[in-house]
This record gives structure tokens, C-alpha cells and sequence, in this order.
């Protein structure tokens, strides 16, 4: 098959009103970080395979673009930007004083599974807060998100919250193996409720912990879920999560934002990766989540070999065009002329078409020597 005019799986073009919405949305939301007085940075698209190849990150080898350098080294297409962050954290701000707030606009690529409908390669809009514990850095991280996912204006979105801290509070009572646990925390983020069963039954685990888990897929909805967690805090540890969890839903409702909040405390995506809170935001007419974060306390190192506490999330700008597309047309208007000229009036033209863009209008010039006057006509389609 001659693929000369085809595409790989997961890529797509962008086109014409695509490309107005795409950019538009990347300078709204990275305005908003900015605001916040987040400063970008910007890392190479190609990354040595080793950045992202150990078992902190737990990103599947088989989701990575891969592919060798003239030296025979393994280089990858990055498959996500918060590692990257903290290699340059790590290298390039060892000497320079916490917190620091970074932002970044990033193409993303990562393999998924043809038929799953995901595309392999997206832009993501994030932030990274570096230095500070919990509680003084994810409400101001969690706010970020809200916000951004209102600038997005879309229809009926929710941030749904859960802490990982309460699921490896649970498990790590429990006498089994890592991987054993990594086996539970997938069926329970998967809500794969048939497997997880049966996994459970294989396991010489207690009953009563076999019907939590059992039931921890199921642990989902408004902030009334967090009072029946607490009736399954075996321990101070679970119970101080839960507990954290409503303290940041009443701070969030005192800023306005309660009745966009959820929680779920099945959340477990990257268990060796997070360390407390995780979220991900919501949207009617999307399929998946569109904006993930979380905090991660055990992937930046400091100079003297201690980790630094962290926070962030990041905004999948492609998954938003659709239905912004769909419900924006003309999501930038600006006015738009076309002057008609004649060769001998050239400059003119020009000068004329220079004034007007000074303005913020969107000019064509179209020669015509049928003319003999420059004609200036504006359009009524913006």
C-alpha cells in the first residue's frame, strides 16, 4: 500500500479554524499560569530513553516512540513533560532557591492502542510547582486547575479529586508482594470490578480487606463519599488522607468552586509515581479526561540527594479543539477585508493593507488590473 498520502495511527492534521482554536487556547491557558507567576521552560522533543526508563515513572516501554542516533544510543519522542521538568530541575536549577513555578507548552508522544481513539501526539499546557509540601502548594495548584477548565468554557466540567495515599495506605497493610499491589490498584483505577475480584480471591488476604477493595471502585461521587471513606480508615495514615481531602473541598467551596468539585477515591493511576493528592478534569462531550495532575514527592532530586516535594498537572489542548470547534465558530473574530488593486497601484495597496492589520484586521490583497480605482471590500463572515 503506498502510504505517500496517509497518515500514521494516533496523528492527525490540523486545518484552518483548528489551528486559530489550537493557538488560542494555548496562549489563554499559558496566559493563566503565567499570571500566576509561573515561568516557562522549554525542553528538547528528543530525550535519551534512560530519562523516562526506570520504575518511579512506570511509563510502559511499549508507549514510547523509540529510535536509535548515529551513535546507536536509545533516544525517544518525550512521552511526557514532567520528567523531563525534573531533569532539568535537577541539572539546571540545583543552586537556586524554592519554590519554583514552571510552566510549559509541549508537544506530547505516545503510542496507544489503534482502536482506542486517543492520538498519539497532543500538546500539553501544564505547570509544575516545586519546593513546597502539601499544604502549601495544592490549593493554589487545584484553584489553577479550576480556573484553567473555566477559561476553556465548557459545558458542565468537573475536577474530580482523590488522594493515592489512601489506597497505599490499605495496601501496604497488607503482607503481599509489589507487584501484587500494582496488580490491585489497576483493577481498582481500571474499575475492572470482575478481575479485581477474582485477583483478590488468589491472594491470602483477610476478608474484611477483600471487601473494601471490593468496594474502593465504588467510592466515587459527591463530597458525602469522603464521610463513608472514614469508616474504612484501618489506620491514622488512611485517615489523615481522608481528612485532607475534606479540608481542601471546604477551602475550594469557600472560593466558589465546591459544586465543581467530585471525588474519587479509586483513583490510582502510576502507583509508584504519586504520592497524595491526584485529579483530573472532566467535560461533557469528551470522552476521557483532558487535564491530569497529581503530587509526586519522589521523583526530583535536591543537590544533597533528598527529593523535593512537588505538585502539577497539565491540559490536553488537542481533546478540547472538537468542542470548542463545534461550539465556537469563529471562536477569534476579528475583522477581515479584501482589497482589490491594480498593478500600477501596488504600494498603495500595500500601505492601505499595512494600516488596516495595525488595526487587528486580517487583510488579503488580490490583484486585478480589470480595475482601476483600489477597491476596499469588507467581509460579513468573520
Amino acid at each position: 500500500m503506498n502510504k505517500k498520502n496517509m497518515l500514521p495511527d494516533g496523528t492527525r492534521d490540523l486545518i484552518l479554524d483548528e489551528c486559530v482554536i489550537k493557538k488560542s487556547l494555548e496562549r489563554s491557558i499559558d496566559g493563566l499560569f503565567e499570571s500566576w507567576g509561573y515561568k516557562e521552560v522549554i525542553t528538547p522533543t528528543v530525550e535519551y530513553y534512560e530519562t523516562f526508563n526506570n520504575e518511579t515513572q512506570s511509563l510502559n516501554e511499549e508507549d514510547m516512540y523509540k529510535f536509535f542516533d548515529n551513535r546507536g544510543r536509545i533516544l525517544v519522542l518525550r512521552p511526557d513533560m514532567t520528567i523531563p521538568i525534573a531533569r532539568v530541575v535537577e541539572t539546571k536549577f540545583k543552586d537556586t532557591k524554592l519554590p519554583l513555578r514552571i510552566r510549559y507548552v509541549s508537544n506530547i508522544f505516545r503510542v496507544h492502542e489503534s482502536f482506542g481513539g486517543k492520538t498519539n501526539e497532543f500538546t500539553d499546557c501544564g505547570v509544575e510547582f516545586i519546593g513546597y509540601e502539601d499544604k502549601k502548594a495544592d490549593l493554589e495548584v487545584l484553584v489553577m486547575a479550576l480556573e484553567a477548565l473555566t477559561k476553556l468554557d465548557l459545558d458542565d466540567f468537573k475536577l474530580e479529586i482523590g488522594n493515592i495515599g489512601f489506597l497505599k495506605g490499605v495496601l501496604n497493610s497488607l503482607n503481599i508482594t509489589e507487584n501484587e499491589k500494582r496488580h490491585i490498584a489497576q483493577f481498582i483505577e481500571d474499575k475492572n470490578l470482575t478481575s479485581l475480584e477474582d485477583y483478590l480471591d488468589s491472594l491470602k488476604i483477610d476478608n474484611d480487606y477483600k471487601k473494601f477493595l471490593n468496594r474502593v471502585p465504588w467510592m466515587f461521587g459527591d463530597s458525602s463519599i469522603l464521610k463513608e471513606a472514614v469508616k474504612y480508615a484501618f489506620n491514622e495514615s488512611i485517615l489523615s488522607n481522608i481528612k485532607y481531602l475534606e479540608t481542601l473541598y471546604h477551602e475550594l467551596s469557600e472560593l466558589g468552586y465546591g459544586h465543581k468539585v467530585i471525588f474519587d477515591l479509586g483513583m490510582a493511576p502510576r502507583l509508584n509515581y504519586y504520592s497524595g493528592i491526584i485529579f483530573r478534569g472532566f467535560s461533557e462531550g469528551i470522552g476521557s479526561s483532558f487535564l491530569r495532575g497529581g503530587r509526586y514527592d519522589k521523583l526530583i532530586k535536591s543537590k544533597d540527594g533528598s527529593f523535593m516535594n512537588a505538585v502539577g498537572f497539565s491540559v490536553d489542548i488537542n481533546a478540547v479543539i472538537p468542542i470548542i470547534k463545534e461550539k465556537f465558530q469563529g471562536f477569534v473574530s476579528k475583522d477581515k477585508y479584501t482589497i482589490y488593486y491594480n498593478l500600477k497601484d501596488n504600494i498603495k495597496a500595500v500601505k492601505e493593507s499595512i494600516k488596516l492589520r495595525n488595526n487587528g484586521a486580517i487583510v488579503k490583497l488580490i490583484p486585478d488590473n480589470d480595475i482601476e480605482e483600489i477597491k476596499v471590500v469588507k467581509s460579513e463572515v468573520k
